[in-house]
């Protein structure tokens, strides 16, 4: 036997010693026969809390229990202990036997996989991004210390709790945890990047861009999730305030031209309105002509109203909302604001958008004012004016990112000054400008890059000083199914 065992007497004397209790213990068998075992033994529970004495008294077994014992060296030995009475052949308790079971490979085990785990807590606490894992019921079986800190609570309060119920905002939570039981069943792939809002302890909701992926066991079977999450909300905050201060920006640039393309209509309104009131002086209002005038007024109120509508839209500040939109209309609605802008710089516009255009899931507003960027740049790079071009169409299997899929393509062509090489790579540096002192601040091109990246989309630039410059958009086409 690997176990050592040991037959002792009523009067704790040792009368038998295999071959596994000499090893255990350093001691030859004819040296410890007929000793008193706590002699020998040297057990931490010799003195008072006797197992082998409860034993005798009650008759009953004491199975696998943890107690140190001292070697012939004297060196202190951790061992599992299951003693039992043993009895004559008329039932009488004439003495003890006792398996002892060697523990200190097991406690070495068990030493290095507890300083292992040591060193994983303090790699999870140093960690500056929050990382939990849940199981397929949605517990959070692991919470690091940047975790605690963002939701504000401690590492015990969390754990063994739903994450869904505890962190996750009521307005999202159905979303958030319908996406998680698809992952956990199998249903999707591993997203790389997904944002959602938490609920933190006193209520504050923070925006947190996860990391995910799943953990499996031996056999393959998804058992949880593993994911590391940064808390992103005053980055959100600072970028929406950057997108709003370069949209008034924008607002003021287009002011004039607005006013402009405003007056024409009123002006054309007040000229009608004048040949109205003479006619209605002279009880001539009743023809065919009047009738026409009215209809102008009404064209013309309805097109000062549509232009002034678009601004307002434009300028106000709106909530980031992602929806299936066709890119062609938002093109459509951005030339609606700026056309007359870019007719006033001595610039023709062209467009040619496919009419078979899947959907993107985009943020309409904020698309919007990347496009307005770009084309009101493109019109400031043709000072003696010049073409511009806007196509649409789709490209397939696009690297964007890690990721290989098909997009739309926005590119928009001017035949401008263009942009020296030793410059396309500084042109979404914030604070970058090519333009005189006081014509720009250099945050236009940069919004542009963060609105696109935030889509997951991509950016691409092409220049050919003295002939031109085309930007170039793609943006990830919706996999319905996914999305």
């Amino acid at each position: 036997m690997d176990e050592g065992v040991l037959t002792i007497d009523k009067d704790a004397r040792i009368i038998t010693f295999n071959r596994a209790a000499e090893r255990i213990t350093g001691y030859k068998r004819e040296e410890v026969l007929h000793k008193k075992c706590y002699h020998v033994l040297k057990s931490n529970l010799c003195k008072g809390k006797c197992a082998g004495k409860r034993t005798l008294e009650t008759g009953s077994s004491l199975s696998n229990y943890e107690a140190t014992i001292r070697n012939k060296e004297g060196k202190e030995i951790h061992v599992d202990i299951t003693t039992s009475p043993l009895r004559s052949s008329d039932n009488k308790i004439i003495g003890l036997l006792e398996i002892i079971t060697d523990l200190t490979e097991h406690k070495r085990l068990w030493e290095k996989l507890r300083e292992e785990r040591d060193k994983a807590q303090q790699y999870l606490s140093v960690a500056r991004v929050m990382i939990k894992a849940l199981n397929r019921e949605g517990e959070v079986t692991l919470i690091n210390k940047r975790g605690c800190e963002v939701l504000g609570y401690k590492e015990e309060e969390i754990i063994g709790r739903n994450w869904f119920d505890l962190c996750v905002p009521e307005k999202v939570r159905g979303e958030v945890k319908k996406f998680f039981q698809k992952l956990i069943a199998g249903d999707l792939e591993v997203t790389e990047y997904y944002e959602n809002p938490i609920l933190t302890r006193n209520g504050e909701e923070r925006i947190i861009a996860w990391k995910n992926t799943i953990v499996r066991n031996k056999a393959g079977d998804i058992i949880g999730s593993l994911s590391s999450g940064e808390d992103i909300t005053d980055r959100k905050r600072a970028e929406a305030e950057l997108i709003r201060s370069e949209k008034l920006a924008s607002v003021g640039q287009l002011a004039a031209g607005v006013a402009h393309e405003v007056n024409n209509p009123l002006a054309g309104i007040l000229v009608y309105i004048k040949l109205l009131l003479k006619r209605y002086e002279q009880e001539k209002l009743q023809t065919e002509e009047t009738k026409k005038q009215l209809e102008k007024i009404g064209r013309e109120t309805e097109r000062c109203s549509r232009i002034i509508k678009n601004l307002l839209d434009f300028s106000r500040q709106t909530e980031v909302k992602l929806r299936p939109v066709n890119i062609n209309k938002v093109i459509e609605a951005t030339f609606s604001i700026i056309g007359h802008q870019i007719s006033l710089e001595n610039v023709k516009t062209e467009m040619d958008l496919s009419t078979s255009l899947p959907s993107i899931l985009v943020d309409f507003d904020q698309i919007q004012q990347a496009l307005m960027n770009i084309m009101l740049n493109a019109a400031q790079a043709m000072p003696n004016g010049g073409d511009l071009k806007i196509t649409t169409s789709v490209a397939k299997r696009v690297k964007i990112g890690r990721s290989i899929r098909d997009a739309v393509r926005i590119d928009i062509s001017d035949t401008g000054i263009g942009i020296p090489q030793e410059n396309l790579d500084k042109l979404f540096t914030p604070f970058f400008t090519t333009k005189e002192k006081g014509k720009g601040v250099g945050l236009g091109l940069s919004v542009v890059h963060g609105i696109i990246e935030r889509h997951h989309g991509k950016i691409e630039i092409t220049s050919n000083p003295g002939a031109g410059t085309t930007f170039s958009i793609y943006l990830g086409i919706i996999d319905e199914e996914k999305d």
